[in-house]
Parts: C-alpha cells; structure tokens; sequence
C-alpha cells in the first residue's frame, strides 16, 4: 500500500468519524429539546392541577414554541383560558384542537360545553355534516388522493394483464375506490371552504363600515363568535358572521382557527 493511499484512507476514516460525532450530537440535541418540551407540558399539567392557569398557559406557550401545534396541547391551553374566563382564547383553540382531531369527544364536549355556558350556543349539528367532521381536510383529501391512485392502478393492471383480477372482485373494488374518492373530495372540499374561519377574541368588538380608524360602527360582536375572514386591508379584516353581516374589524380582534403558516 502506497503513501498516498493510506492518505485516502487516513481522510475517509477521519470524515466518517466526524459525520457520526455530528449526527450523534444532533440526535441529543434534539432529543434534548423533545425532553425539555415534555417537562414543560407536564409542569403545566401541575400547575394548571393547581389552579395556576396563568403559569400553565406560560409553561403550554413554552411547548408550543419549541415542537409546534398538537391537539393535545391546544386542548390543554384551551382549558386553562376557559377556567381564567377568556370565551374567545378557550373557543379559539378548542377550535384548533378539534381541527387536528375532529373525532375527538372530549374536545366536542368541552367546545360545546364553553358555547353553552357564554351563550354562543348554535344549532344542532346535521348527521350527515359529523360524518364529515371525522377528519379534517388534509385526511379528507389523502384519502380522496389514494382512492384515485388505487383506482387508476386498477385499470392500468387491467390494461396490461386483463385476467389478473376477478370481474367481480375488480368491479367491487371499483366501486371502493369511486366512494372512497367522492366522500373525500366532498370532505376536503366542505373543510376547504371552513379555512378562512376565525374566532373573535376581544369582547363586544366592533364592526366598522369601512377599514379605518374613522369609520363608523354597524354593530358589536361577542367574544367566541365564530366569522369567516373574507379580506385583509392593512390593520382589519372583512369578516361575515354566521347571520350573514358583514364589516371591518381589528385585526387584532379576531384570530383564525387555521394559523395562517400552518395552512397547506
């Protein structure tokens, strides 16, 4: 073995050795931070056990930072602002835990429970609108996706080899896979729809005519109400309420149940 290939040899090793030293160093680092993440969800867990809603909303907020959205989480800060009496923050993110966990019964019960105890109680839900409710718009639209995947190979494995699937058992996987693909598309398309929903989070906020600090007001709006946000104009939003009335309002004052950076 020559000098130079022992050089080529000494460098590989040598690179090896520090791609392992730094992919170990991020694996504990992250798991560092996952660690550090779930002390602090379990703090807040005791502190809100305590009746400490603030410092457990602080400890939830510490979470959220670092690993992001979860309904297990949003459910829990949820809870906390609902005990603290802030309708808009508990509707708020009751909103958002049930749109990552649509089938969640705690969540449902807990929303509507907040509802009914400030007033904002709604009309009963239709059947056929809680089938839909199963799962939020990304599933919807998964499942939409796979049923058109599964049904294209169908017929492509028909085309090429005709008798590699039973008449039967290919037309009862046919008709799967267009059922499949029509409940998802109408899922994902009624959950599409719902993307621009927000909750308003400031108490008798007001509905402006025009989006300017001048204008003057249509009508008064109740923490928790639930708007769609139809437009943005510098410091407001157009929003139309389940009524169909429409205005300008702060956009401080309303929040959207699907975080703008979260939305795909």
């Amino acid at each position: 073995m020559n000098l130079t290939n022992v050089k080529n040899i000494t460098i590989l090793s040598f690179l090896i050795v520090t791609g392992m030293v730094a992919l170990l160093s991020c694996v504990s680092f992250t798991s560092a931070l996952a660690g550090q993440g779930y002390d602090q969800f379990a703090l807040g867990n005791e502190a809100y056990a305590e009746g400490k809603y603030d410092e457990a909303l602080s400890y939830y907020k510490g979470v959220l930072k670092q690993e992001g959205y979860s309904a297990a989480l949003l459910y829990n800060m949820a809870n906390a602002y609902y005990q603290k009496k802030d309708v808009g923050q508990a509707i708020l993110h009751y909103e958002r835990a049930l749109y990552l966990d649509p089938g969640n019964t705690d969540i449902q019960a807990n929303l509507g429970l907040a509802r009914r105890n400030s007033g904002l109680v709604s009309g009963p839900t239709p059947d056929w609108q809680r089938f839909f409710d199963l799962l939020n718009l990304n599933r919807w639209a998964i499942l939409a996706s796979g049923a058109f995947g599964v049904f294209s190979l169908l017929y492509l494995l028909r085309g090429i080899r005709p008798g590699i699937l039973k008449r039967a058992f290919f037309k009862a996987l046919t008709v799967v896979c267009l059922l499949c693909f029509m409940a998802g598309g109408t899922g994902a398309a009624m959950h599409y729809k719902n993307i621009n929903r927000g909750v308003v989070i400031k108490d008798n906020a007001h509905l402006l005519v025009s989006p300017f600090d001048s204008a003057s007001s249509s009508a008064s709006i109740k923490d928790g109400k639930i708007v769609r946000i139809a437009k943005t104009y510098r410091g407001y939003l157009l929003v139309e309420g389940v009524n169909g009335k429409s205005g300008w309002i702060e956009r401080s004052a309303v929040e959207p149940v699907v975080p703008f950076g979260e939305r795909s």
